[in-house]
């Protein structure tokens, strides 16, 4: 198992933060318009002379529109030209207003970020806003790090500004990054950039498009002088020979200033939120207690002494079934099991689950941190469980087995009389094995949060369907062909059965999510928050 997490989180980093070849398909929610396959964005720096003097008549000629991400005193000599810029569509960025960089650079030394704080870098990036607007009459709301540099300060002292500048502006642009942006997971405020400078087409940059129209992925293309030749200078015949290719339909690319897609995406993720907002029938982040932030049925977190004992269940956390753990979850707190305990805790399943007694479907979220094999007591162990009679009888669940090396599964079971009417005990019977899912990926560990999805289509049909996630990654799925019948007012959702660790953000929606959505739960900035706050805006 620790081979398989050690695998797992260098596939992750090196998934997100490179541009790999090897593609398993495009994973992308966010559709770019009219059909196009990826974006496209460039952009140049510091308000070279070359930009009005080369870039202006040039892009005029291409009919292409850039961002120049500038320093105000370099406007000043072309302030007219640098109108026209604004004039002709090009997007006009802060790159604050002395161009401040690790004093590391001998010319960066009486503007060294290490002397910075968060106070001052502040009052710059509003002053350099204020003068860019008073001469060109646009407020900047994209931004570039200077030498693609996030802290200020030196040290125990050091801070990172990527904060300060998502509360400013809509966008921060890096610098000499080596990835794309994914309209879903992309940080806006630290957008990935590749440098253009000294570039070939051909050999260089066209290969990147080619991969990014293969993932459906944003290109931020970075570049400083426009010329023939020299030192970070982008060159005329590769921006002709890179613009007249992302002009034709055949390539299907998006070619805007950075501001105008990232307005694009922004829109586009309020709207796939606003979606799953408006099916979700219960959602408890545990920041504010244990009763659910929201829910159709009833909010209340119940704890019973025993699972076979739910007539002494009382509401909130009694018989130290769990607990709230401040400041330990995947946003906020979580809701800690720290011993394996016969008490346990549920909330009622009546319309919290969307119950149906025909072609029922619906999706199981959830987050976990722990290391299984080090933290868990022997036996069975089931951070949720959603039935109205056992696990193995018309219920729904994921489970770690029961000795080390665990195995992390999903179970959904219909009818007991039905799928095993004999009751033959599990270890002896194919057919609780056929309906039983390991996962192939186990990213678990102590301080690890995992993100867990079981969807849920067509039950109480023929044509059930059952499918697993691990941090949006897809496991595999089991056909359940049997019913479902629930005597709904004694269903509950029972979390942490025998469980020891943290749990989080769990959620349940009334339709079975598809996997680009699955994904997108998984990258969701501030978690069952951001949808929270978005079905509030939609009433």
């Amino acid at each position: 198992m620790k081979n398989q997490q050690v695998i797992l989180r260098q596939f992750t980093l090196i998934f997100f933060l490179t541009i790999i070849s090897i593609q398993e398909g495009k994973t992308q929610q966010i559709r770019w318009p009219e059909g196009k396959m990826m974006a496209l964005s460039l952009s140049f720096d510091d308000a070279r002379e070359s930009h009005p003097t080369v870039g202006l008549p040039l892009f005029e000629e291409l009919d292409a529109q850039v961002t120049f991400y500038v320093v105000p005193n370099a406007m000043r000599k072309y302030e007219k030209e640098w109108k026209a810029i604004v004039a002709a569509g090009h997007e006009l960025g802060n790159h604050t207003l002395v161009h401040p960089c690790s004093g590391n650079f001998p010319w960066a030394r009486d503007k060294a970020l290490e002397n910075y704080n968060l106070t001052a870098m502040r009052a710059e990036l509003l002053e350099a806003s204020s003068q860019i607007e008073e001469m060109a009459g646009v407020k900047p709301t994209s931004f570039a790090y200077p030498c693609g540099q996030t802290f200020v300060g030196r040290g125990s002292q050091t801070k990172s500004y990527v904060p300060l500048i998502a509360d400013l502006f809509v966008t921060g642009r890096d610098w000499l990054n080596e990835a794309s942006n994914s309209p879903v997971y992309a940080d806006l405020a630290q957008l990935q950039a590749i440098s253009m400078d000294g570039k070939n087409f051909k050999e260089d940059i066209k290969p990147l498009l080619k991969r990014a129209a293969n993932n459906e992925d944003w290109v931020v293309l970075a570049g400083h002088e426009i010329g023939e030749e020299g030192f970070q200078t982008t060159r005329i015949e590769m921006l002709r020979q890179l613009i007249a290719y992302a002009k034709d339909p055949q390539y299907g690319i998006w070619l805007a200033p950075v501001g105008e897609i990232a307005k694009y995406v922004e829109e586009q993720r309020a709207s796939l939120q606003r979606t799953l907002s408006q099916d979700l029938t219960l959602a408890a982040t545990f920041d504010d207690g244990v009763q659910a932030d929201y829910g159709f049925g009833d909010t209340k977190l119940f704890t019973a002494a025993a699972y076979d004992e739910l007539e002494t269940q009382q509401e909130g956390l009694h018989y130290s079934a769990a607990e709230i753990s401040e400041g330990t979850g995947v946003y906020g707190d979580a809701l800690a099991f720290p011993t394996k305990a016969k008490p346990v805790a549920f909330y009622q399943a009546a319309q919290n689950v969307d119950y149906q007694k025909e072609n029922w479907s619906g999706t199981i979220s959830l987050w976990l941190s722990l290391d299984p094999d080090k933290e868990l007591a022997p036996g069975y162990t089931d951070p949720i469980q959603i039935t109205d009679v056992g696990y193995n009888d018309a219920a729904l669940w994921v489970d770690f087995s029961d000795k080390n090396p665990r195995s992390f599964r999903m179970g959904v079971y219909g009818d007991l009389a039905v799928w095993n009417p004999k009751n033959i005990s599990p270890d002896k019977n194919p057919a609780f094995n056929e309906r039983l899912l390991p996962a192939s990926d186990l990213p678990f560990g102590k301080g690890i949060w995992t993100h867990v999805v079981v969807t849920y289509e067509g039950l109480n049909s023929k044509e059930g369907l059952a499918k697993f996630y691990i941090n949006g990654k897809f496991q595999g799925e089991r056909k359940i062909s049997e019913p479902f019948t629930w005597d709904l007012e004694k269903a509950k959702v029972f979390l942490g059965l025998n469980f020891i660790g943290l749990m989080d953000e769990v959620a349940l929606f009334k339709r079975s999510l598809s996997k680009d959505e699955v994904q997108m739960l998984y990258h969701l900035p501030g978690g069952l928050h951001t949808l929270l706050k978005q079905q509030k805006a939609g009433k």
